[in-house]
């Protein structure tokens, strides 16, 4: 992005030999951008693993590192986690009213803590997993699983901020 200050250039390369490429142009309106990106000879999830490499490298921006960071671990431990037992494919075996009623006692819990000033990372937690326990409609238990895993991500870069110098 350039401010009003600077000119923004253009840079011409011969990427005949480019196994992948990405150009960023500035967008319609001020401060948008606009991308193109594509693949030759190199899969799109390789490509996308070394664009999310530079990324890294570059920084990107700061209020998103720890979460990088987290989800680079979480990639890492779905690698582990095929690699041991292959790709799963279990029953959800949501739905049931006993994880209705759960879910409606732990969201209940976490609204008095949240109160009371109590509020811990494991209400917020077992209130995000019984709402996805109790749901049955696939898109609703999607939309919920995500919100646990969200959750969870921000337990660890909460525990990451607390442990400073801890680069596990």
């Amino acid at each position: 992005m350039t401010s009003s200050s600077e000119q923004a250039t253009m840079v011409a390369v011969d990427g005949t030999d480019a196994l992948a490429y990405v150009i960023i142009r500035p967008g319609a309106s001020p401060g948008a951008l606009t991308m193109e990106a594509g693949a030759k000879g190199l899969g799109k999830a390789a490509a996308a693993e070394v664009l999310r490499h530079i990324a890294d490298q570059w920084g990107g921006l700061p209020e998103h590192q720890a979460t990088r960071k987290v989800l680079a671990e979480i990639a890492g431990e779905r690698r582990r986690q095929d690699d041991k037992f292959g790709v799963q494919n279990h029953p959800d075996g949501t739905g049931l009213s006993v994880y209705q009623h759960s879910a409606r006692r732990y969201q209940d819990h976490a609204a008095r803590a949240a109160a009371s000033g109590t509020l811990a990372w494991r209400d917020v937690l077992l209130e995000e997993a019984h709402e996805a326990l109790a749901e049955s409609d696939p898109a609703r238990l999607r939309a919920e699983l995500l919100q646990v895993a969200a959750v969870a991500t921000a337990w660890v870069e909460a525990i990451d901020r607390r442990t400073p110098g801890d680069d596990s």
